[in-house]
């Protein structure tokens, strides 16, 4: 076997060779032509900083001194991680009833696993060139596609929000639980008090007042430090597509006109090689 032998099979068989080609194209343009269309939507995002809410950036009094808007490269791999979790697919295939739009039979845990490997083959999450996340989202109905990208968005920012006011909340209630102990300290020293002019008692009380204002500015900073400050800038919601990205037919057409191509050299080859076997035989 060598290419002399191959240019001979192929001026000898070229015929064979282009039925089977042109049989190959054409099935496959009729399968993908058969195909529904595809469309892809995509929103882009990246990180705020997750100290913008913070108390210390809220009561800064100099400009110059509030933190920078934008997160860094680890708090869009944060954002990627929520966008990534099992929760956030499983509660967007509910939202949006996908076991249906999958048109899916299957019942109970097996169709929400089937539902749920679908959806998931549908989407797409990872950093586009500029290091911002992008969300891809392919459906056969494109206005489906979109909505479901910017819910991405929307749920991701709302869990990232909430993460932080669940820290604020914790911190809060721990300042709020010292507030009262050191009130009921105060009350319990001022009984002590009745009728004394102790300085040491005198003293303690100041302390603890002083403590309790403390504590108070503490609550009250706190307190507006929960709110909906975004966790994330929208670059890019997503949009209905003008067009379908798949299937493409052209491009399919040709690469199965190439691929038949090599094969049904190779396939007549090897009758080539059985004829002349025989022949020596």
């Amino acid at each position: 076997m060598n290419l002399e032998l191959v240019l001979e099979i192929i001026r000898k068989r070229w015929k064979q060779s282009l039925i089977l080609v042109l049989l190959a194209t054409l099935v496959t343009g009729g399968i993908l032509f058969l195909q529904k269309p595809i469309f892809r939507s995509s929103a882009i995002f990246t990180a705020a900083n997750p100290n913008l809410g913070d108390r210390a950036n809220i009561y800064r009094t100099e400009f110059w001194e509030q933190y920078f808007y934008y997160g860094s490269e680890y708090d869009n791999d944060r954002l990627m991680a929520l966008a990534k979790s099992e929760d956030m697919f499983r509660f967007l295939a509910d939202s949006f009833q996908l076991q249906q739009h999958y048109k899916i039979i299957d019942t109970g845990v097996r169709g929400a696993y089937l539902t749920d490997i679908e959806f998931k083959e549908n989407v797409r999450i990872h950093k586009d060139e500029y290091g911002n996340v992008k969300i891809n989202v392919w459906d056969e109905d494109k206005m489906l596609a979109t909505r479901i990208a910017n819910a991405f968005v929307k749920r991701i920012n709302q869990k990232a929000v909430a993460q932080s006011n669940g820290m604020k909340q914790e911190i809060l209630f721990k300042l709020q639980q010292d507030y009262q102990t050191q009130k009921d300290s105060l009350a319990q020293l001022e009984l002590q008090m009745a009728g004394s002019n102790d300085a040491f008692l005198i003293a303690r009380k100041s302390a603890i007042i002083n403590g309790l204002t403390q504590k108070e500015s503490l609550i009250q900073q706190f307190q507006t430090s929960l709110n909906n400050v975004m966790a994330l800038f929208v670059i890019e919601e997503a949009v209905p597509a003008f067009r379908k990205e798949k299937p493409l037919i052209l491009n399919g057409m040709l690469t199965a006109a190439v691929v038949s191509f090599v094969f049904s050299i190779l396939f007549l080859l090897l009758l080539e090689w059985k004829q002349r076997y025989r022949n020596e035989a």
